[in-house]
């Protein structure tokens, strides 16, 4: 049976998501900038970003599975076409959300450098193949940008619905009593 409500797990996940996320964005787009030969600080956080980037790539799975456990909401009474535009949106926020940290993670894996989630070193999972590298790189980049609309879409979606419509929308993603 649908509820009008998101149920707590969901709306942390949502918000513990769009936290990390951002945080990616901002440190996956700074760190490139970083100087190659800067006696390590560079390796630092590139670690970071792929220890960051793996546990969202989990979360994600766990937000898709959890999705699949849980009652459906009622969806926000609106337009056949708005309702096409609010699904093809959430189908393609989460499509990237998937890409992003599986590009990430196998133009890592064909880099040659060990992987590390939090310190702990991974398993070489395959040789260095330059050609597989830089075309995961590339669209891992190519999806961070494809993201960043996505988000800004999303975002101006909720401004719309918050302030425009005025439906209440915001309030099922927050946490209730």
């Amino acid at each position: 049976m649908a509820q009008p409500h998101y149920d707590r797990g969901s709306v942390l996940l949502h918000w513990l998501m769009a936290a990390l996320l951002l945080a990616e964005l901002g440190l996956g787009l700074w760190m490139t900038e970083l100087p190659k030969n800067d006696g390590g600080t560079r390796a630092y956080w590139f670690n970071i970003h792929k220890s960051l980037g793996m546990l969202l790539g989990l979360l994600i799975l766990l937000r898709l599975g959890w999705s699949l456990l849980r009652p459906r909401v009622v969806a926000a009474p609106q337009s056949p076409v708005m309702q096409w535009l609010a699904a093809s949106g959430h189908r393609l926020l989460y499509a990237f959300m998937l890409l992003l940290p599986l590009s990430g993670f196998l133009g890592s894996v064909f880099s040659g450098y060990p992987i590390r989630f939090f310190g702990l070193r991974l398993p070489r999972l395959a040789e260095r193949w330059e050609t597989a590298k830089e075309l995961l790189s590339c669209l891992h980049q190519l999806s961070v940008y494809a993201l960043l609309l996505l988000l800004t879409l999303h975002l101006l979606a909720v401004v719309h619905h918050q302030f425009i419509l005025r439906d209440g929308l915001l309030q099922r993603m927050l946490f209730r009593k």
